[in-house]
């Protein structure tokens, strides 16, 4: 449930108003911009219509998954409001037509390792992104497209962002629409995604935050092999405890993988047990 309450007002100014799209997506008519009000930072985006219609169609769907929630209190959920630019103050109803997205500013969940000084606060961030994704599966959603950047810290918890790519549990889609170098062994064979690719996703993302090395590969027959032939884990001795929870999110046979976010977290409490 949003708590953004300012947005209707058309008498609200917007300080230093920044257009923050990449090159490539501003081409394609994605626009995202950074405001403030006052002491408060945001962050609006939208697609311009009759442009690249998948974008388009993909922001469309993301209005959708927020909207589908709006009567609910969700936890993973950064505070957001749907605005309609045609009820806007002139600043905004000039930027486009149509929906946007506003979401109060948040900053990366996963950052430099180094600020975390024990191996139990490293457990306690990872439970913290176990319980956000677990529960957006638990409403019965796949999120499609996790990336690091994707987990967020607003309000001194792990939320999640971008849904652009997001399905119902069991919904059947051919559409391949994700990262590469996040992507699980099986959608490189064409096959639907799933809890478990989300699960993948999330084992590559705390595999380089924990190493704090970056997977490389230049195209994307060189990320499938990576992904599907090549992986191999390896982390410094001190983090070794958790390993089986790495491992268990990135089985390259999605049989053999872990099969929830409740089974991925029955492996990280176990690390409790291998401290003593």
């Amino acid at each position: 449930m949003s708590s953004i309450t300012w947005i209707f007002d058309s008498n609200i100014q917007l300080d230093e108003l920044k257009l923050r799209t990449k090159s490539q997506s501003y081409a394609y008519g994605r626009r995202l911009y950074t405001f403030q009000i006052g002491a408060d930072a945001y962050w609006l985006k939208f697609h311009l219509a009759n442009t690249n219609q998948t974008l388009y169609a993909a922001f469309q769907h993301e209005l959708s998954f927020y909207q589908s929630f709006s009567k609910n209190k969700i936890s993973f959920l950064i505070d957001h409001q749907i605005i309609d630019f045609e009820q806007q103050g002139t600043v905004l109803r000039d930027l486009g037509e149509g929906n946007g997205l506003v979401l109060w500013d948040s900053v990366p969940f996963f950052t430099d390792l180094s600020t975390f000084k024990t191996l139990e606060t490293i457990k306690q961030m990872i439970q913290q992104a176990l319980n956000s994704l677990g529960e957006l599966h638990q409403m019965g959603w796949i999120h499609g497209d996790l990336k690091v950047e994707h987990f967020r810290l607003y309000k001194n918890t792990c939320r999640l962002i971008d849904f652009e790519q997001s399905l119902q549990l069991h919904h059947q889609t051919h559409n391949l629409n994700a990262t590469p170098h996040y992507m699980a062994p099986e959608l490189f064979h064409g096959k639907n995604k799933s809890v478990q690719s989300d699960l993948y996703a999330l084992g590559i993302i705390l595999y380089e935050w924990l190493t704090q090395m970056k997977l490389r590969a230049n195209s994307y027959h060189d990320w499938a092999v990576l992904h599907c032939q090549q992986l191999q884990l390896q982390v410094p001795k001190q983090l070794e405890p958790f390993l089986p929870l790495l491992k268990g999110l990135t089985q390259k046979h999605s049989e053999q993988r872990l099969c929830s976010v409740l089974d991925a977290q029955v492996l990280l409490n176990d690390i409790n047990l291998l401290q003593k």
